[in-house]
């Protein structure tokens, strides 16, 4: 049967304007002109304005899905959502200004991955060295839309780039392998990695020479944005979130957190821990990876490494709560052994790569045992269900899981099996 739906409203039209996009995702903003729509990459954004009101839609022509906003004279809402959490910041009197868009997968909680991985960077039997092909003690990823993976080639003092379907990387951001001192094209082991929004910024953690680089993708400049004058305190893995950026500073047992545009004469303020080790719940021990969750208003993940837990911080609170593991060391699912990193889905599920246990485990909100995602517990091995002392793990747009195989030397991808949910 043909249906046809038909509005009526007295409306003056508002420029659509593009300010950014992620994974086919179209940000709109809006200003006083005459324009009415922009066509993006199978995507069609549409805006009107009525009486200081604003609403508009995408349409996703691959899907036949549509995106609906609205908005006051102040702020842009999301109505309703397909595959992503759209976050607008307050546009006044709607000016245009930089809007930040949040896209990670929609991951049910009780979806499972293949337990066999296929390997997307480095030797999938293991073999470690320097060529092209090859990766020695990956630490971290990171994975763009178009599913090419960025790792941290830590022994070989470099960042890979790896493209979807090949094995075969090349070398980015800073290009002359190991190096101590200001130089920007020299790295002193990368420990992490973190890819913004527009995809156009990758940020590498070079934790021995103790600052935080920024490569820009387009004009292939470095520049450091944190630390750089020296080892005060020893940066581990770090977050960046609406420009400010999270460091791990794990030998002083503390997370800091730096206002955007920091540079190398910036302080970073004490956002968890008292730079003393300890259990309690306001201390941590040797901190590893975090994640700041920006849904829930820069709320702080630690993986607690030597205390076996995850921590979780909210904004301006010292004291957090234990949200994984904090059951003494072991291998059951409500513990953790040295766990290095953390991750959390949009359903406040928190993955954690379980390092010594050689596995990757789940926490669904609210849990107090977590789940087996990926490897076998306390076995090792480089067939493609083990893991050797997992670390950096990264969800892409799918929700397929990749893991930094740390002494495997690779790079492993688990796809996701979402029949369950």
């Amino acid at each position: 049967m043909f249906q046809a739906y038909i509005l009526f409203s007295v409306i003056s039209f508002a420029n659509c304007i593009l300010l950014g996009k992620i994974d086919n995702f179209v940000i709109i903003g809006a200003a006083d002109e005459t324009i009415l729509n922009i066509t993006r990459n199978q995507c069609i954004c549409e805006m009107i304005q009525s009486n200081y009101s604003t609403s508009a839609f995408n349409y996703y022509s691959n899907n036949q899905t549509c995106q609906l906003f609205y908005s006051n004279i102040t702020f842009i809402y999301v109505q309703y959502q397909l595959n992503t959490l759209i976050l607008f910041v307050n546009q006044s009197n709607l000016a245009i200004q930089l809007v930040r868009s949040i896209a990670r997968p929609v991951v049910c909680p009780s979806a499972v991955w293949n337990p066999n991985g296929t390997t997307v960077a480095g030797s999938a039997n293991g073999d470690g060295g320097s060529s092209s092909s090859q990766l020695n003690n990956p630490f971290d990823i990171a994975v763009d839309s178009a599913l090419s993976v960025y790792v941290a080639d830590y022994s070989n003092y470099r960042v890979m780039k790896c493209i979807n379907g090949s094995v075969n990387g090349t070398v980015v951001g800073p290009q002359l392998g190991f190096g101590i001192g200001p130089d920007t094209q020299h790295l002193h082991t990368a420990t992490a990695l973190y890819l913004d929004s527009t995809e156009s910024n990758l940020y590498i953690a070079d934790t021995h020479n103790c600052r935080i680089l920024k490569w820009n993708i387009v004009s292939n400049n470095v520049t450091v944005v944190v630390g750089g004058s020296g080892c005060g305190s020893s940066l581990n893995t770090f977050y960046w979130s609406f420009g400010n950026i999270y460091v791990s500073d794990y030998n002083n047992n503390r997370i800091l957190k730096f206002p955007p545009n920091s540079n190398s004469s910036t302080l970073g303020v004490i956002v968890a821990g008292t730079g003393t080790s300890g259990s309690a719940s306001n201390q941590l021990n040797t901190p590893a990876g975090i994640y700041v969750d920006e849904r829930d208003n820069d709320t702080l993940y630690v993986a607690d490494r030597l205390n076996n837990r995850v921590m979780k911080y909210r904004t301006n609170e010292t004291n957090g709560t234990v949200v994984a593991g904090g059951n003494g060391l072991g291998t059951s699912f409500n513990q953790l052994y040295y766990p290095r990193y953390v991750f959390v889905d949009s359903f406040g599920t928190v993955y954690v790569s379980d390092t010594a246990n050689h596995r990757i485990m789940k926490w669904v909100k609210d849990a107090r045992n977590g789940t087996l995602v990926v490897g076998v517990t306390g076995l090792t091995g480089t067939t493609p269900s083990r893991l050797n002392n997992p670390y950096g793990i990264r969800l892409d747009k799918s929700g397929n899981l990749y893991v930094a195989d740390y002494t495997n030397d690779r790079v492993q991808r688990f796809t996701i099996d979402n029949s369950s949910c």
